[in-house]
């Protein structure tokens, strides 16, 4: 897929705003504006299943009562990118 490389000038709030989401989601500053400009145009955004949460949410408590047994951000996302 051919990308293009644009800059966007924000106002200070909504650029915290991005900062905040980006961090607790755990995402790109190019993958938040992506998912905004796709709902902004109509475009289908994914949404987890309740099966897909539950998994989810189960991850995460395990993570909170372990916090050495996860994995880093970067394996799980080379791990789960070439599916999507």
């Amino acid at each position: 897929m051919a990308v293009k490389k644009v800059a966007v000038t924000l106002p200070e709030e909504l650029y915290e705003l991005v900062e905040r989401a980006r961090k607790i989601e755990h995402r790109t500053r190019s993958e938040l504006f992506q998912e905004a400009l796709r709902t902004h145009s109509g475009e289908p955004v994914y949404t987890p299943t309740e099966a897909e949460r539950r998994v989810l949410n189960e991850a995460l408590d395990d993570l909170r009562r372990d916090p050495g047994s996860g994995l880093p951000w970067e394996v799980i996302r080379r791990e789960v990118r070439p599916r999507l």
